[in-house]
């Protein structure tokens, strides 16, 4: 039953949170323990809320699940999770989250709401339309952003916020690129008319717009002065080089239809971003 109720939860998921602490380490504040602890808090507002938003998912699309050649097993079209208790964790996760939220401040219980509210119109409606559907997604990842900042009273960039926009985007339309792969005919009502070659297409322009923001940001001049160094273009090395090695990965024909999977399991991937972090971590206390 908990294995169950984790994969309903989709816990391996909860790692896509982990972008709110970005304000925390770009402001420089990543040496004050009570702002990682509330980095803590709202990451956890986040996973739950997600959870909540998961379940919800998958309640509205338990008949379609049933007939989906992998989402079949998920717990509650399996019959592992039956609807009424997957409704109570849906409410129990949404109150825990709320709570936590609203100890920070009111504009992280704000984007906590926004998020859910966004992700309702998502689930019923806006996931049918072409485009739109991704740039939801990238939107729910903007607020993850935002409320980083607000936990610990920073305001993300305007360069952030695209930077984070288009990463979504990125990350997303591989995503779709897999289902269509797995699915052909049988893919979702967005991608219906969409060909693999206009994905890698939306996927390449993504990457581009990716590096250039992350790019223009670390050579912005407020970038400069709040660091205290002109040396973070360094990072553009490794950080472009992890998405060389995503779009790779992408490039693969593969029977999954979730990124994620390669996050998890692909080893150069993950020495890419800890090489990148360690560079950062280093020039940012060498500017301390």
């Amino acid at each position: 039953m908990l294995s169950a109720i984790l994969k309903l939860f989709k816990v391996n998921h909860y790692i896509k949170n982990i972008i709110v602490i970005v304000p925390l380490i770009f402001s420089l504040n990543f040496l004050k323990i009570d702002l990682w602890f509330d980095c803590f808090i709202i990451f956890l507002a986040f996973c739950f809320i997600s959870s909540a938003v998961y379940i919800m998912n998958d309640l509205i699309d338990y008949k379609s699940d049933c007939k989906h050649p992998q989402k079949c097993n998920r717990p509650i079209a399996s019959g592992k999770i039956s609807k009424k208790l997957a409704l109570f964790l849906f409410l129990i996760l949404i109150l825990v989250s709320v709570c936590l939220s609203l100890y920070l401040n009111i504009t992280c219980f704000a984007c906590i709401i926004s998020y859910f509210i966004l992700n309702v119109f998502y689930s019923l409606y806006l996931k049918h339309i072409e485009l739109i559907d991704v740039a939801c997604i990238a939107l729910g990842f903007v607020l993850r952003i935002i409320s980083g900042g607000f936990a610990i009273e920073v305001e993300p960039s305007a360069l952030v916020i695209l930077l984070t926009f288009f990463t979504s985007m990125f990350f997303t339309f591989s995503k779709r690129k897999m289902e269509l792969l797995l699915l052909g005919d049988n893919r979702r009502k967005s991608i219906k008319k969409m060909t693999l070659e206009t994905i890698n297409q939306y996927i390449v322009i993504n990457a581009v717009l990716s590096i250039a923001f992350y790019f223009t940001y670390v050579m912005d001049e407020a970038t400069i002065l709040r660091a205290d160094t002109k040396y973070l273009y360094i990072t553009v090395i490794p950080f472009t080089l992890i998405f060389f090695r995503l779009l790779y990965l992408n490039s693969l024909q593969s029977k999954v239809d979730d990124p994620i999977v390669y996050v998890e399991k692909d080893l150069t991937l993950k020495a890419l971003f800890f090489v990148y972090l360690g560079v950062l971590l280093l020039v940012l206390f060498l500017a301390k």
